[in-house]
């Protein structure tokens, strides 16, 4: 086990893990998070916005976390360009220290969304129409106001001169190790461990209420699906990363010359950060499955499109007025 004399001050890190395959793994799969993220957000926001007719507490809250997932994935261009130039940022301070904060207010208005979403689900089966869409409103303001304010201090991060060479997303130094495990404590409590157990509470109390009532096939389903959908991405995404980076971030500040140990923790945090960006792609799963008009218009789409092909091309005026009847039949079979 390789050791190094231990720091003081602001002081760089002398434990240097070989990173730049973390370069390749993290272009990749930003990339692929940015094209399919990208796609289904936008298109619950329309569905959501303009196709819905109705727009009750659930769909208000899934239109937030929508727009929580966009404002990451708007920024994630600029990562993916500095990931695959080798960590080198092109795009000054003012940007990196924006697109820095981006990702942790966009995470934790998420994870706060999906917490919410639970909460609204409970009470719109056990106490039906007990909170007003005004409420929903108004929370949903809340976690956007909170995220936006707990996550400031993300602000200070910005670029850093290494080896010659403009870095961002990299703290360096002692001190800076030691704010961010910190903010780390803050955000593990505030951000992920209560809305974490609000979710599981809302959705055990719950399931212990839909096994006492009788209900429709239909609506248990949907509720069920909600749940497991919610507790995965908790489980999945966000679980991991915060344990993760708690432990990686403390050996950094209290055990810092143990370059072995940090070698292994680093390519965990690779692991982990991928699968907390994943969740911008997971999310669109609950517009299918819980979203009021979301799976409705994707069926719509599908269907619409196998029609168009396999009707023959026709300049016959009856023909053209009948397709044109059924297509407006599907599309009010399904609002």
């Amino acid at each position: 086990m390789a050791d190094v004399q231990p720091r003081s001050g602001n002081e760089s890190l002398q434990c240097k893990p070989d990173e730049t395959y973390k370069y390749h793994v993290y272009t990749a799969i930003y990339s692929v998070v940015f094209i399919f993220g990208l796609i289904f957000n936008i298109a619950a926001l329309y569905v959501f916005c303009f196709v819905s007719k109705k727009k009750g507490n659930v769909t208000i809250c899934l239109l937030n976390l929508a727009v929580a997932d966009l404002t990451f994935i708007c920024f994630l261009p600029l990562r993916i360009s500095y990931y695959g130039n080798n960590a080198t940022w092109i795009f000054g301070d003012a940007l990196c220290r924006i697109t820095t904060y981006s990702f942790y207010f966009s995470m934790y208005a998420s994870v706060l969304f999906l917490a919410c979403l639970s909460c609204l689900r409970y009470f719109s089966v056990v106490f039906p129409d007990s909170i007003s869409v005004k409420t929903t409103i108004k929370l949903c303001a809340c976690v956007w106001l909170f995220s936006g304010a707990s996550t400031s201090p993300f602000f200070l991060s910005g670029t850093q001169i290494r080896e010659n060479v403009t870095r961002c997303f990299e703290p360096s130094g002692q001190l800076s190790w030691t704010r961010v495990m910190y903010m780390n404590y803050f955000a593990l409590i505030c951000g992920f461990v209560i809305p974490f157990l609000a979710t599981v509470i809302f959705n055990g109390l719950l399931i212990r209420h839909i096994r006492q009532i009788p209900m429709e096939k239909k609506n248990i389903r949907k509720v069920i699906i909600m749940i497991v959908l919610v507790l995965s991405v908790f489980s999945l995404c966000f679980l991991p990363y915060h344990i993760q980076r708690t432990i990686h971030l403390h050996y950094l500040v209290h055990h810092p010359n143990i370059c072995s140990l940090h070698a292994v923790l680093q390519r965990t945090v690779v692991a982990t950060l991928c699968l907390a960006v994943l969740n911008s792609c997971l999310d669109p799963l609950l517009y299918v499955f819980v979203g009021h008009g979301f799976k409705p218009w994707l069926e719509f789409i599908c269907k619409s499109k196998t029609v168009l092909y396999l009707i023959p091309t026709s300049t016959d005026i009856g023909d053209q007025q009948l397709t044109e009847v059924q297509m407006e039949a599907m599309v009010k079979g399904y609002e």
